[in-house]
């Protein structure tokens, strides 16, 4: 069960102003960044604002339920009205047994795709589609377009919505955009990929949301530890070339490569620690992965034992000199 907080604390005073402020769109970018930072700041901060969000979607669908009803009695309609103050005392009750309900709510479910991409319409009416192996979320129960991508990769095409943006939060990145056709990937090694399609996209990283790219077609960025770098597609559809059946990377560590082949199914593959640091610069088509896989110790200083379950890349050991 989640942990609670105290919503007459100072944070759940402040969480529930939080909630109140971005309940009402538009949410500037400044103000995002602000209660971004407020939710980093303590695990009771994010505690304390899902709770304050449950409670005022709830209360919000209590008030449409609410609503007085077209009548055909005889008797007078103010025998059926409540008074002000007796409604906002029904209300400040309802209210606190909500709270005790809906703390443990638990948040939207997730997006998950097995061995086979997924395709998945949105509730604003963008899509998306899952490359296998990911997993995607939508981090607020209410907004429909802020998600998370866990893991994995994914191909967004978002439908424009003028004073809505949406966005995708990639381990320490953040993509932004009003309506586009892009791909993120959020790499097992921490890399994370942005490539745009059509559109435009801006990314932001860290806990002070510092823009560190704007993308337009064909253009890609790289972020891992704190390095960014930018580059430019062969062409736009290349953003995501999985989609028919290849897969490229560029600078990436190899054990993102063997992470994505195995989520497409390719069982047996392990990888060591220090073979998965190993970068690798490579394009193939996914019924040549085999045969790439068996090239790698002709392209890297990697070894792959065979056993009866498992082919283990490991890195290849350097002979040391005899001694004279």
């Amino acid at each position: 069960m989640n942990a609670t907080v105290d919503p007459d604390s100072p944070i759940g005073r402040e969480a529930r102003a939080w909630a109140l402020a971005v309940f009402g769109e538009p949410f500037p970018p400044e103000r995002s960044a602000e209660l971004r930072r407020w939710l980093d700041a303590a695990p009771a901060h994010a505690a304390a604002y899902r709770q304050a969000e449950a409670v005022l979607l709830a209360l919000g669908e209590l008030e449409t339920l609410a609503a007085p009803t077209p009548t055909h009695a005889t008797k007078p309609l103010r025998a059926h009205v409540l008074r002000p103050a007796a409604w906002a005392g029904g209300m400040t009750a309802l209210a606190a047994c909500l709270v005790a309900a809906l703390f443990v709510a638990q948040p939207p479910a997730a997006l998950e795709s097995g061995v086979q991409a997924r395709q998945v319409a949105l509730k604003d009416g963008s899509a998306v589609v899952l490359a296998p192996g990911s997993r995607l979320i939508q981090a607020s129960r209410w907004n429909d377009r802020r998600y998370e991508l866990e893991r994995g990769e994914a191909f967004f095409t978002v439908r424009k919505a003028e004073g809505r943006r949406f966005q995708v939060a990639v381990g320490k990145a953040e993509i932004e955009v009003l309506g586009t056709r892009f791909d993120a990937r959020a790499g097992a090694g921490g890399q994370v990929r942005v490539a745009v399609e059509e559109g435009r996209v801006a990314v932001y990283e860290g806990p002070t949301r510092r823009q560190v790219a704007r993308l337009g077609a064909g253009d890609f960025v790289l972020l891992e530890n704190g390095r960014t770098e930018h580059g430019r597609l062969t062409a736009p559809t290349e953003a995501a070339a999985w989609r028919a059946g290849r897969l490229a990377y560029a600078d990436a560590p190899l054990g993102d490569v063997i992470a994505d082949l195995t989520a497409r199914g390719h069982a047996g593959l392990k990888i060591t620690p220090r073979a998965a640091a190993l970068r690798i610069t490579a394009s193939f088509q996914l019924d040549q992965a085999e045969r790439f896989i068996a090239s790698l110790p002709e392209i890297l200083p990697v070894r792959i034992e065979v056993s009866e379950e498992w082919r283990t890349i490991d890195v290849r050991s350097v002979p040391r000199p005899t001694a004279r």
